[in-house]
């Protein structure tokens, strides 16, 4: 497996990895508001609007089995998706730490967003040292505005 920055010939296989796992952890867990929103569309859009904050995992045949959206700016994970055929194999935590490494010594902590329902993904964040701060309401952008969202708050200091 390598870690790489996300490159446009990337573009057709992002969405479809993204949205997978999104579905994944997300169905059953928010508004159906939010739910109807997040079509294929809705991902290749995204996919293409953060392509260069976007670290993937590919393997030695160059298919992608992960990826990692990351706010710059903030010191935000945006997403972070791994294939169902890839997880337990060490991508997600390859990407997580790729993350820290390029968030440390800009900001003094790094954050996201987990739906409270998503209980592999928080075992999963608390494994890696990330602690939940507590619960708030994430505003979800969509087409025609924000979705309000419960979600735990994890940060890990840098």
């Amino acid at each position: 497996m390598i870690v790489r920055p996300a490159r446009q010939a990337d573009l057709p296989r992002l969405s479809p990895l993204w949205r997978a796992a999104w579905l994944d952890g997300h169905e059953g867990h928010v508004p159906s508001e939010l739910m109807a929103a997040r079509g294929p569309e809705h991902f290749a859009a995204h996919a293409e609007k953060y392509l260069g904050t976007t670290l993937v995992a590919a393997d030695a045949d160059d298919r992608l089995i992960g990826l990692i959206i990351l706010g710059d700016e903030d010191g935000e994970v945006i997403q972070l998706a791994v294939d169902g055929s890839a997880r337990g194999q060490g991508v997600g935590g390859a990407l997580l730490q790729a993350a820290e490494d390029r968030f440390r010594g800009r900001h003094s902590e790094a954050w996201l967003a987990v739906v409270p329902g998503n209980t592999r993904a928080r075992r999963f964040y608390e494994l890696h040292g990330w602690r939940d701060t507590g619960p708030l309401t994430y505003r979800a952008p969509t087409a025609t505005g924000t979705v309000p969202v419960p979600v735990h708050r994890y940060v890990k200091d840098l």
